[in-house]
């Protein structure tokens, strides 16, 4: 491939489970601007969460480290200065390098900061030593309040406050910001939303999940379709929560259209790599369960989509593996620039662009344990497989094997169904090479 570096750009959204999306065969919303991504560029479809969870994972794609090796193992960890990341790389190579909205990877107060002056914010502030590596910042380490955020920039300590609803607000920011840019350095940018995580903020009509009022009507209980997973005692209650969710998700799509309009008008969208991807999904109710934190799919398997034209096939769907901490290197892969040797994840660049090169046989999903809250105290290790779901914990509860070919809602548990099969002492052996070969000790139950 001849050198080509082309602009970066990041779209990265908190707790968008895969099945969420109308390209990926969700029927109860339409996502036209996130399918146009797709029908533009590479759907993954096989893509997990290394670790379910906002710090972690983010810790890891920052890094291509798994959790126990980045050092940022719970719920509440900082990453600290001195880490290697994706920024660093990029501004190695050349690139202006910036970003926009939710970081979390600071240390979490859990407070509200409220000054004399009047202002509040919780945990807006991100020292500059704590940013990563990004040069132009934007950010706030948490909000989870749709309708009051606030964010650092430079050395200033007081926050600014973004104006209206975040999502909106977010976007507005990071076309701004790409607008004003006037250097002939290829630039890496990163847009870092909240939404679809549930939050505070207005007034919402499903309570948890705030949009403006143009969407709260477009979702309506009666009509929403469950995935099978959802037990019945559970249905009414998911199928009020998801009228909230995909309310978010339909303002995320109408930000996306947002930007891929400015590429359109500027002449940038051929230059620049997209990403669209999200940490981890939500259980909506599937297994009976909420939120994050578990290995089910609806929890671990997330949305990837990239897009470049002339390197990357239109409508191309790669159905390979991908782990969270895939993301930097094949990114760094894509535009053809070095990665710190310390990244544990894979380019996969050769084998999306089909010029050939690395595939992943297994992801690794870790869950230490509690950390700075004490939801989630069941530590386990997974690996997804092109077929296979296995997981192993100290708790019974969460020692699974799903064959995802005959059961693609994980409702039949085959561990030590019957006995100790030779096809789970076979997927023992490779979650162990797995674990260790990520260079983490062998936990007490495995």
């Amino acid at each position: 491939m001849a050198f080509f570096q082309p602009n970066l750009l990041w779209i990265f959204c908190d707790q968008l489970r895969y099945h969420a999306l109308s390209c990926n065969g969700d029927p109860n919303i339409q996502t036209p601007n996130i399918d146009r991504l797709a029908s533009e560029g590479v759907r993954c479809t096989n893509a997990y969460s290394h670790y379910p969870v906002c710090v972690p994972f983010r810790a890891g794609l920052v890094t291509g480290q798994y959790a126990t090796t980045c050092n940022v193992p719970f719920h509440g960890d900082i990453l600290h200065p001195g880490h290697h990341t994706i920024a660093d790389s990029f501004r190695d190579a050349g690139y202006r390098t910036s970003y926009v909205g939710k970081w979390h990877l600071a240390g979490e107060r859990g407070i509200n900061l409220v000054s004399d002056a009047g202002w509040a914010g919780e945990d807006y502030w991100v020292h500059p030593d704590n940013r990563g590596g990004f040069e132009d910042w934007f950010g706030f380490n948490l909000s989870n309040n749709f309708y009051r955020t606030f964010y650092c920039h430079g050395e200033q300590v007081e926050p600014f406050e973004l104006d209206g609803y975040q999502t909106d607000a977010l976007t507005n920011l990071s076309l701004e910001y790409l607008s004003s840019y006037n250097s002939n350095q290829s630039w890496f940018h990163v847009l870092s939303v909240e939404s679809p995580h549930p939050g505070t903020g207005g007034n919402p009509k499903y309570e948890g999940f705030p949009v403006p009022s143009q969407y709260e009507e477009m979702f309506e209980p009666s009509m929403i379709e469950l995935r099978d997973n959802v037990p019945t005692d559970k249905q009414a209650q998911a199928r009020q929560t998801l009228c909230g969710y995909y309310a978010m998700i339909a303002n995320l799509d109408d930000n996306v259209g947002r930007i891929l309009d400015w590429l359109d008008q500027t002449g940038q969208i051929d230059q620049t790599l997209i990403v669209f991807f999200s940490d981890h999904g939500d259980m909506m109710g599937s297994q009976g369960l909420w939120h994050k934190q578990v290995p089910y799919d609806e929890s671990i398997r997330i949305p990837v989509i990239l897009r470049l034209p002339e390197v990357l096939d239109e409508s191309k769907v790669y159905t390979g593996l991908v782990s969270g901490i895939d993301i930097y290197p094949t990114c760094a892969g894509l535009c053809q620039v070095k990665v710190d040797p310390s990244v544990q994840g894979v380019d996969l660049s050769g084998a999306i662009d089909s010029t050939g090169g690395s595939e992943r046989t297994e992801a690794y999903i870790q869950w230490i344990g509690r950390g700075r809250f004490r939801f989630g105290d069941h530590p386990y290790r997974a690996i997804r497989t092109d077929r296979y779901t296995y997981v192993v914990g100290r708790d019974e509860n969460f020692c699974l094997l799903f064959d995802n070919h005959e059961d693609p809602h994980q409702m039949n548990n085959l561990y030590q169904q019957f006995e100790i099969s030779p096809l789970q002492e076979a997927l023992h052996r490779r979650l162990v090479r797995t674990l260790l070969h990520a260079g983490e000790s062998r936990p007490d139950f495995i």
